[in-house]
């Protein structure tokens, strides 16, 4: 079977890490050809001769993706399709704007149009929420066009999905941290060597509005006020991100954008992971966390309570005195963290393994086109 990973758009965030994790895992099965559309992300992620003479690369450069810019997309991947003549396509986070002959498996990843309660909806001014609207309204249009299946990572996104797009040709295979967190090797410090009584957390992601990164120097502050100086937070920012929205403050460090194999070894350096996010359909965070034995501290909101159970302290969102409770019961209760990190443990189970996950999309690839033969 002839397997196009058309990852030509993506271009940063945790998207990378889910296709990156998927092309490593398919040299597991080599009874398959792989033809993988690289975009910009993608090409700074991986070393094409590290993949045997099975895989095929092609690589495209599309920029910021807007309405004028689809057509383009459509043109140049229908001319690549014809070249490689795929049996099926996977696109591991869409909308790919990119409607083809082969049956194509889609992937959602977008929270904020199917979690309408989200407190950092609700909170959005009238223009913001028009033009989210409008954009919901076009990206569901391609998803609707566009995919033959989608694959969602969490039960609750699945339902979610159904009802939102109106298709009950939705399979559920769950994320999880990839690999580089399994075998992990260390990499040359990224922080200053701390104190023994510092307690670093680590949040590692880029800026989005709703992943409310804005609370961090409020929970700081808080902290502060009550005496606790003992806590500082690391984060992995563009420097133009962090400028704006967070800016330059002691307890608070930012080491720019890491490289996927990197996080485990940044993970190394800090204590907990904390995760104030208000809108997630996954986040690999919690599993990387768990997998490297970090407490995780994190919002209540129920997509983070079906992915953490009782592996995670949660604080109400957007309530950056509820945090600064939970981070000081962490701090002040060692029994608590070691209870938290065998709980992550156990919490792991619930997800596939990177090749498990792999295999399932490679299943639903092969159950998309026998009835093709």
């Amino acid at each position: 079977m002839n397997i196009v990973i058309n990852s030509a758009i993506q271009r940063f965030g945790g998207a990378i890490q889910v296709v990156l994790s998927f092309v490593n895992e398919c040299r597991n099965f080599p009874e398959h050809n792989y033809v993988v559309w690289v975009g910009e992300g993608l090409r700074k992620s991986f070393k094409e001769q590290d993949f045997p003479g099975n895989f095929k690369f092609v690589h495209f450069e599309f920029g910021t993706i807007d309405l004028r810019k689809i057509g383009e997309v459509q043109r140049r991947l229908r001319h690549q399709e014809l070249q490689d003549r795929p049996d099926v396509i996977i696109a591991t986070s869409g909308p790919s704007y990119f409607k083809s002959k082969a049956p194509q498996i889609v992937g959602y990843n977008l929270p904020l149009y199917i979690y309408p309660e989200s407190p950092f909806l609700r909170e959005q001014s009238p223009y913001r929420k028009v033009r989210r609207f409008l954009k919901k309204q076009v990206h569901f249009y391609y998803f609707k066009r566009d995919a033959d299946y989608f694959v969602v990572q969490t039960d609750d996104v699945n339902q979610r999905v159904r009802k939102s797009l109106g298709t009950d040709k939705v399979r559920t295979v769950t994320n999880t941290a990839s690999n580089y967190y399994r075998d992990w090797k260390a990499f040359p410090d990224r922080l200053p060597k701390k104190r023994r009584e510092v307690f670093r957390f680590v949040t590692i992601s880029a800026y989005y509005g709703h992943k409310n990164l804005d609370i961090i120097p409020k929970v700081l502050q808080e902290l502060n006020e009550r005496g606790i100086h003992s806590v500082e937070f690391v984060l992995t920012l563009k420097k133009e991100d962090f400028e704006q929205h967070i800016g330059a403050q002691k307890g608070i460090y930012n080491v720019g954008p890491v490289k996927p194999e990197e996080c485990p070894s940044l993970y190394q350096e800090c204590d907990g992971m904390f995760l104030p996010t208000l809108a997630e359909c996954f986040s690999a965070s919690y599993p990387e966390a768990m997998l490297m034995r970090k407490p995780i501290v994190t919002t209540n909101l129920g997509f983070a309570k079906s992915i953490c159970g009782e592996a995670a302290l949660y604080f109400k969102a957007k309530d950056a005195e509820a945090a600064a409770d939970q981070i000081e019961r962490l701090l002040d209760d060692k029994g608590l963290r070691e209870a938290l990190i065998v709980q992550g443990r156990i919490e792991l189970k619930k997800f596939d393994s990177p090749q498990q996950r792999a295999k399932k999309y490679i299943e639903l690839c092969v159950s998309m086109v026998e009835p093709r033969v």
